[in-house]
């Protein structure tokens, strides 16, 4: 059982511009969570979510599957993990449990997606990828 309660959630876009051609996509900076201890976090494909909150086209889950999540923290440590790693939809529905971390404050700006074919980076154009964040901030 996952002993995981969500306190506060926050939904967060990486967005990827018309004509992008870097393999890197950094998250942009999200001051709702700064100094946030993240404990969980999820990423949504077009099957669970076809439009971002943006209005922006959602990843596919086949675009996912060449995408790494690198997240900065702490004194210059990453976590990197294949993007399906926090995937937990079968294109009907919701399952497992939600991927924890270990209470981390992530330096936003400096984290980024990456995409390992450089030869399909065009397909990521004018698409968001779309998360999840499960934290806690202060006293709550």
């Amino acid at each position: 059982m996952n002993p995981f309660f969500i306190k506060r959630a926050e939904y967060v876009e990486v967005p990827v511009a018309t004509g992008n051609t870097n393999q890197k996509i950094y998250f942009n900076d999200l001051p709702n969570l700064r100094e946030a201890k993240i404990f969980g976090m999820e990423i949504y494909s077009d099957e669970t979510q076809p439009v971002t909150f943006s209005g922006a086209t959602n990843m596919t889950r086949a675009l996912l599957t060449k995408a790494v999540v690198s997240l900065y923290f702490d004194g210059g440590y990453f976590i990197q993990v294949p993007a399906l790693s926090l995937y937990r939809n079968n294109s009907t529905t919701f399952y497992g449990e939600i991927p924890m971390l270990a209470g981390q404050v992530i330096v936003w700006a400096k984290s980024y997606m990456y995409v390992t074919d450089a030869s399909v980076i065009a397909s990521y154009a004018s698409k968001s990828f779309a998360f999840s964040v499960y934290y806690t901030k202060g006293n709550i």
